[in-house]
């Protein structure tokens, strides 16, 4: 996985879902929380809507943003459109509004786990069976 590989490197990774446009995705996505959690991943959960932009802050020099999720199938198969922004300033712009998503978010946690159905859990887990596709 791409993200633990980041954290093996010293990148702080911080991830914000929370509502996703298809059920599907979601239940997928929620199958790697522990494991990205249990590697050092910080998860938020964003509560004020919709948030579907994509953001790297790359040693507060670079920034690039978009809706494109970043994965092959997204930049090779989807119309979506990211750009990256070599200035600082914007970087520390975005920074900023990425600390007041932060603080409109709750943290996920291990020691406090989801409380899901079993049948929740089968459906994330057969969406997960299709996330290499979705």
């Amino acid at each position: 996985m791409a993200i633990k590989a980041a954290l093996v490197r010293g990148v702080r990774v911080r991830l914000v879902p929370r509502h996703v446009v298809s059920i599907i995705v979601g239940a997928a996505s929620r199958t790697y929380y522990g494991e990205l959690l249990e590697a050092g991943v910080h998860i938020y959960l964003y509560n004020k809507g919709v948030l579907h932009a994509k953001l790297m802050i790359i040693d507060g020099e670079i920034a690039e943003t978009g809706s494109s999720n970043v994965d092959l199938r997204s930049y090779r198969l989807n119309y979506e459109v990211c750009e990256v922004v070599y200035s600082s300033e914007v970087a520390r712009k975005l920074a900023e509004q990425f600390e007041h998503d932060l603080a409109d978010s709750i943290p996920l946690r291990m020691e406090v786990p989801p409380q899901r159905t079993h049948l929740q859990r089968i459906l994330d887990q057969t969406a997960c069976l299709l996330s290499p596709i979705i």
